[in-house]
């Protein structure tokens, strides 16, 4: 099978799961009205009307119980060379990237690999001792107490505090193509280390919610000690390829991609506004190569088979048989149960989701339950 045939059959195996004709997808009007409305809102501020009408964009799913009723394309994935945006168009999906890791670390706890209630010095060693009260539940939950990597790497004096807002300042290339770079690059276990030389924890395990990263890169190393295995590896067996996301991958640094490979040519470009210009291409730091907390790439039509997914597991095993049902139930609660501090308050955070229970409005229209 030549390489044509190869991503046909990929084509179809993925779409025919969905069932979606990518000539004829599902669109709701209303749907296509607020984002436009919200796509020309981005652009306003530019000069020249053809600038305006050359933006970055998004590639939006909407599903209703089982049936996705809206999947369209908006705005450039090339603002440069007019690339627009298509349901092949690969993102960097940064911090939704967290329920990946979460998942893959619960599949070791109902498997027995691990326990839930694990202490990190179990995995780690070499940690200060705050190490024997931190659980990896708490890890998941962001009730570890962890300082973030970030913090850490500028107190550290290695960069300036705006070292970050000059990067998304900065033209540059954008993710994949950073495997040819020859700067040293950080990895996961440089911030085991940072987070291992912090002799005190700001806050004690488990008194309060505060969003971590650094808890989440600690995962995905877990992962890789427990397993043996690269992370993105482990991830892409157990997950990606389980499911069937056959374009979505960790990208970690390890693996190159040539220039004509679809991780690069289908590749959105990374934009951010910049003060007194358009919007500039930009991408590159040091940390761009952790993953756990983030680095997931992947398209519409995988999100959408994976989401398609999620739903099964919610509701699709409720007429299946008992040892079906009590995995699916299994894991919903481990993903989506909500953790509480010590001092008995809810926190509204699953594994890698937040948890939304009320329905809620924006400025123009009722949305509706989110959970």
């Amino acid at each position: 099978m030549d390489s044509t045939e190869r991503d046909e059959a990929k084509q179809e195996y993925v779409l025919n799961d969905l069932n979606l004709d990518l000539n004829a997808l599902p669109n709701e009007p209303q749907i296509d009205r607020y984002l436009n409305k919200y796509l020309y809102a981005l652009g306003a501020y530019l000069p020249h009307k053809e600038d305006r009408a050359r933006i970055p964009g998004a590639a939006v799913m909407v599903r209703k119980g089982s049936e996705i009723v809206h999947l369209n394309c908006y705005g450039y994935a090339n603002i440069e060379t007019g690339e627009k945006i298509t349901p092949n168009t690969l993102f960097d999906l940064g911090s939704l990237s967290k329920q990946f890791t979460a998942l893959a670390v619960l599949g070791l706890v109902y498997f027995k690999e691990i326990d839930i209630q694990d202490n990190i010095s179990k995995f780690f060693d070499g940690m200060p001792r705050y190490a024997d009260s931190i659980t990896v539940e708490q890890l998941i939950h962001h009730t570890s107490g962890l300082p973030d990597y970030i913090d850490l790497h500028v107190a550290a004096r290695q960069v300036e505090e705006d070292w970050y807002d000059v990067a998304m300042a900065t033209r540059d290339e954008w993710y994949p193509q950073m495997c040819n770079r020859q700067q040293q690059e950080i990895t996961n276990r440089n911030v085991v280390e940072w987070i291992a030389s912090q002799k005190l924890l700001p806050r004690k395990p488990n008194t309060e919610f505060e969003y971590s990263n650094s808890g989440y890169v600690v995962l995905a190393e877990l992962v890789e000690r427990v397993t043996k295995k690269r992370f993105a590896d482990y991830v892409k067996e157990r997950i990606f390829d389980w499911v069937g996301l056959k374009n979505t991958y960790v990208f970690d640094g390890v693996q190159a991609f040539d220039k004509d490979a679809p991780e690069i040519i289908n590749h959105a470009r990374c934009y951010n506004r910049v003060k007194g210009e358009r919007f500039v291409p930009v991408g590159y730091t040091p940390l761009n190569f952790i993953n756990g907390d983030g680095n997931v790439h992947s398209n519409i039509l995988d999100l959408a088979q994976w989401d398609l997914n999620l739903n099964r597991l919610d509701y699709g095993a409720l007429n299946a048989e008992q040892e079906t049902k009590s995995i699916a139930q299994a894991f919903r609660d481990l993903l989506w149960a909500p953790a509480q501090v010590k001092s008995r308050k809810q926190v509204n955070y699953g594994a890698g989701w937040n948890l939304l229970y009320n329905k809620y409005e924006d400025d123009v229209e009722e949305i509706g339950e989110r959970v």
